[in-house]
C-alpha cells in the first residue's frame, strides 16, 4: 500500500534548495547570499520541528487539561526539556498578539511587509529563547534586511515573500517526512559544496572538501567516549564527520564531544547551524581568532582534548597584541607580520591536545623546510619527538589553495617503536584529476590511511625515516622528496630505433609485465617480431588509432573483465543476502556488515590479479557511498519500493511490463520509419520543383535551412498555381499526389505518436498501481467522490429553500428532500393544477405561476444534480476497473519483491564501479601503445625517405613542366 504521504527525497529537496537559489542568484552573487538561505531554512526546521513537539505534548501529556491550561503550559520553555523553544515571533504557522504595540502578528509564513525585519527579530528571538546553546550565533549574523550602499534592501520585500511562498508550498521539515533522519543535513552539506564550488577561492575559508576530510577522519582514530577538537573549524564539517564515523562504526555518537572555533561570524552561525541540521545540539563553536583568544578554555587554562583535527588558513599574519595564553608557544613565536603563523596554529594545537591524544593538520609545505625561525620551531619539534608522520597530498585539493599541502600527524607520547623515528608517506602522485580542483578516490584514501596506520613500507610511496640518522643530518628538514622520492625513472628512448626504426623488446616487455598480462592482452595483437632480430619488433598497425581498436575488441580483455564480472556475482549472491540483515536494523550490525562485505569481496577479486587491494577497496567505497543513503532508508523502513521507483523504473518493466515496454520500443522504432519517410517525401516534393534556397546577399553568412513539411507544401502549391494556369493538368497531379502522400505520411506519424504517448501514459500508471496498489487511487476517487457528494448535498439544499419559502404550495418538500425528489413533486403538482383553462381555480393559477416562477432555477438545479449523479457512476467504475486491473498484473509488489529489486539496483551499481576500473585498465594499455607508437612508429630513416620521395616527386613534376632542366 502506497504511504499516506511520500517521503521527502534527498534530490528532491537538493532541487527545491537549488530553485531557491536561483531565485537569489538575480540580486547578488552565490557567496553573498547563502546566509539567506541557511537562515530561512533554519526558521521553518525549527519551527516546524517545535509545532510537532507541541502538538505531540498537546495529545498526550496534557491531553486531561483543559485547553487555557493547556495553552499555558506550552508557552513554557522548560515544557520542551532539552529541544530548542521556539518563541511566538518566530513561529512559521502561529500568528500572535503583541501586548506592547497592541496589535496581531501574524505567522512568517503570511508575512507581507517588512519581511527583513521581522525575520531577523524572528532569529533574534530564538537566540534569546535559548541562549545557553546559539548565544552569538545568529543576531546580526544572518542579515535579512542586508542594505546596499544606497541604503536599500539588498533583497526586496517581494522577492522574500516569494521564498516564504515556496516554502510554504513545500511540505513540513520533520523527520517523520524525510526518506532518512539525517535528510536535512545531507542537503545542507550538498549546499555548502555548492556555494564552496561558487566562492571560488572564497570557498576554503569555510569549506574543506569532503575527501580530504575523510581521510583526515580516519587518519584520527576517534572512538566514543573521547572529545574533538577542530580550533579553525569553518563550517564544522571535520568535527560532523567525526559524529558520523563514529555512528559509522556501531557506536554511539551522542558520546562524542565536538568542539571548535572560527573567527568569522558568518561562518560560526554556519557552523552551529550544520551541527543542528545534523541533530548535533551540545556542540561547543566559539567565535574569536584563535592565536590570539582562544576560547575553549577550563579553569582559567586551554582546554585539552583526545583529538585535534583542523585544515588552518595558510600563510596567515597574526598578533602579539593583547594575545591570550602565550605559554601555548612553547617552542617560539613567528615574525608576525611575514604571513608565517601555519607553526603557530599547530603550536595552539599541541598545547590544546591531551598527552595521550593525537592531531591531525594541514599545512602548506613550506613549514616542512623553511628555515630562519620556522626552522628552529620545526626542529624543536622534532627533538621533541611529537611530529609521528608527515604525508604529501597531491596538489590542488583545496579550494583557492594551489600550493602543495601536507599532512602532518603529531603526538606528545609515542610508543617505544615510533619514538625518534617519523613515518613518511609521499601520495602526491595518486589522485583524481578535474579542470579546476583535483581530488581524492577512494582507493587513495583506502591506501594513505592503510599504510599509514599499519606502518607499512611501500618501495616510492612510504618508509619509516630514522631522526639521528637521517633527518638531523639534513639539517632538520621534513622535505618529503628527501626521504621518499617517487619521481618516475625518465622515459627510456633507444637510439638506434629512433634512427633505424622498430620498437625495442625491452619496453614491449616492460609494458606487457605492467599492464598487458593481468588483462590477459597479447602485445602480438600491435607488435610482430623481427626475423632475425630478438631486440626489436615492428607495428602490425599502421595507424595510432588502430591501437584503441584492438585493445576494445581483444578476447583476452573481454575474458578477464567477464571473470571479474562473474567473480562479482558469485560474491552478491551471498553478500546480499548478509547486506540484506540491515534491513529495519537500527541497531549497530551495519559496521560489521560493511566490514564483512568488502572482506569477501577482497577475496574473490584480488586473486584474479587485475586490481590490488586498494582498487578493490575503491569499488567498494564507491558504491557504498552511493548507496548510503538508501542504507539509512532502509535501516528506517525497510524494503520501500521508491528506492526503485521512478529513479529505477527499468527495472520495474524489464520484470513486470516486458511487453508493454516492447509495444512502446515498435511504436518508437514506427515513430523514425515516418519520421524517415517524411524527410524523404520532403526531398522528393523539393526535388520535383527544383528548390534550391534563396542565396544570401552581400556581408551575410549563409544559413543552413530546415526542409520541413510547411517549406515542401508551399514550393509545390506555388508550382501547382503557376502550372494551372499554364493547364498543364498531368502535371498538376502528380505534384497534388506527392502532397497527399506526404499528408498521409504525417497523418499516420501523429496517429503514431499519439499512441505512444497513450502507451507510455498507460506504462506509467500500471508501474504506480503495481508499485503501490489500488488503495492510494482508490482514496483519491472516495475523496472525489465526497466531493461530489458534498456539492450535490448543497444543490438539494438550494432546491429545497427554492420551495420551501412558499410552503402553502402543500408539498412533502423537507430540507432533506433530493434535488430529483423536488423536481419530480414539482412535476406532479403541475399535472395536479394543469386543468384546462376553464376549469382551474383561482388556487391552480396561482399554483402554477409559482412553479414557473421556480421551475426555470429548479431545472437547472436538477442538470447539475444529474451531472454529478453521473460522475458518481463514473468513479464508481474506475474504482472497480483499479482491482481489476491490479489483479491483471498479478497484484502489488510484495515486499520480497521489492527486496530483490532494491538488490538488483544495488549490485547494478556496483558492477558498474568494477566495469569503471577495468575500463581504466584497458585504457592504460591504449595509453602504453600509443605512447610507443608516438616514439618509435617514424624513424629518422623514414622521415629521410619520406622527405627525398617528396623531393624527387616534385623535382618530376617541375621538370614535367619545363621550370627546371
Amino acid at each position: 500500500m502506497r504511504k499516506e504521504k511520500i517521503k521527502i527525497k534527498l534530490s528532491g529537496l537538493e532541487s527545491f534548495l537549488m530553485k531557491i537559489a536561483d531565485q537569489l542568484r538575480k540580486n547578488m552573487e552565490e557567496s553573498e547570499y547563502r546566509e539567506y538561505i541557511f537562515g530561512m531554512l533554519f526558521l521553518k526546521r525549527m519551527s516546524d520541528v517545535f509545532d510537532e513537539k507541541r502538538d505531540e505534548l498537546r495529545k498526550t501529556t496534557y491531553k486531561h487539561l483543559p485547553k487555557e491550561v493547556c495553552d499555558d503550559i506550552l508557552e513554557k520553555k522548560n515544557t520542551y526539556g532539552d529541544m530548542f523553544f521556539i518563541p511566538q515571533r518566530a513561529r512559521w504557522n502561529e500568528g500572535w498578539y503583541d501586548d506592547e504595540e497592541d496589535k496581531d502578528i501574524p505567522a512568517l509564513k503570511d508575512l507581507k511587509t517588512d519581511i527583513g525585519p521581522m525575520l531577523n527579530k524572528a532569529l533574534a528571538a530564538i537566540e534569546d529563547a535559548n541562549s545557553s546553546e546559539l548565544q552569538g550565533i545568529l543576531k546580526e549574523r544572518i542579515n535579512f534586511n542586508k542594505l546596499d550602499v544606497e541604503g536599500k534592501p539588498v533583497i526586496k520585500n517581494a522577492d522574500l515573500r516569494s521564498l516564504i511562498e515556496a516554502f510554504n508550498d513545500f511540505p513540513a521539515l520533520i523527520n517523520e517526512n524525510f526518506e532518512f533522519d539525517d535528510l536535512l543535513g545531507a542537503a545542507y552539506e550538498f549546499l555548502l559544496k555548492y556555494f564552496a564550488d561558487s566562492a571560488g577561492k572564497k570557498g576554503g575559508q569555510f569549506y574543506t572538501p569532503t575527501t580530504v576530510v575523510r581521510l583526515l577522519v580516519k587518519l584520527l582514530q576517534l572512538d566514543e567516549g573521547m572529545s574533538v577538537y577542530d580550533p579553525t573549524c569553518g563550517s564544522g564539517g571535520m568535527l560532523i564527520q567525526s559524529h558520523q564515523y563514529i555512528e559509522d562504526e556501531g557506536k554511539n555518537p551522542q558520546n562524542l564531544e565536538l568542539y571548535g572555533q572560527d573567527n568569522k561570524d558568518p561562518v560560526v552561525a554556519i557552523c552551529k547551524m550544520n551541527m543542528i541540521f545534523h541533530d548535533i545540539f551540545d556542540s561547543h563553536i566559539m567565535l574569536g581568532d584563535v592565536i590570539g583568544n582562544p576560547r575553549n578554555v577550563e579553569n582559567g587554562r586551554i582546554k585539552q582534548f583526545d583529538r585535534v583535527i583542523a585544515n588552518p588558513p595558510f600563510s596567515q599574519n597574526y598578533t602579539k597584541n593583547e594575545m591570550l595564553f602565550e605559554s601555548r608557544f612553547k617552542y617560539g613565536f613567528l615574525p608576525e607580520n611575514g604571513k608565517k603563523a601555519d607553526l603557530m596554529f599547530v603550536q595552539h594545537m599541541l598545547a590544546s591536545c591531551k598527552d595521550t591524544g593525537r592531531i591531525v593538520v594541514v599545512m602548506p609545505h613550506g613549514v616542512l623546510f623553511r628555515g630562519r625561525k620556522e626552522k628552529e620551531i620545526r626542529q624543536k619539534m622534532i627533538e621533541d619527538d611529537v611530529i609521528e608522520g608527515v604525508i604529501g597530498l597531491p596538489p590542488q585539493l583545496f579550494y583557492g589553495a594551489s600550493i602543495p599541502a601536507c599532512l602532518l600527524i603529531l603526538r606528545k607520547q609515542k610508543p617505544d617503536e615510533l619514538k625518534n623515528r617519523i613515518f613518511f608517506i609521499n601520495a602526491d602522485k595518486e589522485f583524481l584529476p578535474g579542470k579546476k580542483q583535483n581530488m581524492l578516490r577512494p582507493e587513495d584514501i583506502e591506501k594513505i590511511s592503510y599504510v599509514y596506520l599499519n606502518k607499512i613500507p611501500v618501495p616510492n610511496y612510504s618508509r619509516f625515516v630514522d631522526v639521528r640518522k637521517e633527518i638531523e643530518p639534513n639539517d632538520f628538514t621534513l622535505n618529503i622528496r628527501k626521504y621518499v622520492d617517487n619521481t618516475p625513472a625518465p622515459e627510456p628512448h633507444d637510439v638506434r630505433a629512433h634512427l633505424l626504426g622498430g620498437v625495442p623488446v625491452s619496453e614491449v616487455n616492460e609494458m606487457n609485465h605492467q599492464l598487458c598480462r593481468k588483462m590477459n592482452f597479447a602485445t602480438e595483437s600491435i607488435f610482430t617480431p623481427r626475423a632475425n632480430d630478438s631486440i626489436y619488433d615492428d607495428f602490425t598497425v599502421s595507424d595510432k588509432r588502430e591501437i584503441k581498436a584492438i585493445v576494445e575488441k581483444d578476447k583476452g580483455i573481454a575474458a578477464v573483465v567477464g571473470e571479474m564480472h562473474c567473480q562479482l556475482e558469485k560474491w552478491w549472491k551471498t553478500a546480499s543476502e548478509e547486506f540484506a540483515t540491515i534491513a529495519n536494523n537500527k541497531g549497530s550490525n551495519l559496521p560489521k556488515v560493511r566490514s564483512s562485505l568488502l572482506h569477501t569481496m577482497k577475496e574473490v577479486l584480488q586473486p584474479i590479479g587485475v586490481l590490488d587491494q586498494y582498487q578493490v577497496a575503491g569499488i567498494f567505497v564507491n558504491w557504498w557511498d552511493n548507496i548510503k543513503y538508501d542504507l539509512k532508508t532502509i535501516r528506517q523502513r525497510g524494503w520501500d519500493i521508491e528506492l526503485v521507483n521512478p529513479e529505477r523504473d527499468d527495472l520495474i518493466i524489464a520484470r513486470y511490463f516486458s511487453k508493454e515496454q516492447a509495444d512502446i520500443d515498435e511504436s518508437e522504432k514506427l515513430i523514425a520509419e515516418k519520421e524517415q519517410a517524411i524527410e524523404e517525401q520532403i526531398e522528393t516534393a523539393l526535388d520535383a520543383v527544383d528548390y534550391e534556397p534563396e542565396e544570401p546577399e552581400d556581408g551575410e553568412e549563409a544559413k543552413e535551412e530546415k526542409h520541413t513539411p510547411k517549406l515542401a507544401r508551399e514550393q509545390v502549391k506555388l508550382f501547382i498555381d503557376e502550372l494551372t494556369e499554364e493547364g498543364d493538368v498531368k502535371e498538376v497531379e502528380r505534384l497534388q499526389a506527392i502532397l497527399d502522400e506526404l499528408k498521409v505520411l504525417e497523418d499516420q506519424l501523429k496517429a503514431q505518436k499519439d499512441q505512444l504517448k497513450h502507451q507510455q501514459e498507460h506504462l506509467q500508471k500500471l508501474i504506480e498501481l503495481k508499485c503501490y496498489g489500488a488503495d492510494d487511487s482508490k482514496e483519491s476517487a472516495k475523496a472525489l467522490m465526497a466531493q461530489v457528494f458534498s456539492e450535490m448535498n448543497d444543490l438539494n439544499f438550494k432546491a429545497g429553500e427554492v420551495l420551501i419559502r412558499d410552503s402553502w404550495l402543500q408539498t412533502n418538500i423537507t430540507e432533506n428532500s433530493s434535488c430529483a425528489e423536488i423536481v419530480e413533486q414539482l412535476n406532479t403538482l403541475k399535472r395536479k393544477h394543469s386543468k384546462t383553462k376553464k376549469l382551474r381555480t383561482e388556487e391552480d393559477e396561482k399554483v402554477l405561476a409559482i412553479i414557473a416562477k421556480y421551475k426555470k432555477e429548479l431545472d437547472k438545479l436538477a442538470k447539475q444534480y444529474n451531472k454529478l449523479n453521473s460522475q458518481v457512476s463514473k468513479i464508481n467504475d474506475i474504482m472497480d476497473n483499479y482491482d481489476k486491473q491490479l489483479e491483471k498484473i498479478g497484484g502489488q509488489i510484495t515486499e520480497h519483491e521489492s527486496r530483490e529489486l532494491i538488490l538488483q539496483k544495488h549490485y547494478d551499481l556496483i558492477a558498474s564501479q568494477l566495469t569503471r576500473y577495468a575500463d581504466a585498465e584497458s585504457r592504460a594499455i591504449v595509453s602504453a601503445g600509443e605512447r610507443l607508437y608516438d616514439k618509435y612508429a617514424l624513424s629518422a630513416r623514414q622521415i629521410t625517405k619520406q622527405r627525398d620521395d617528396a623531393l624527387t616527386t616534385l623535382t618530376t613534376t617541375l621538370k614535367s613542366l619545363n621550370y627546371i632542366d
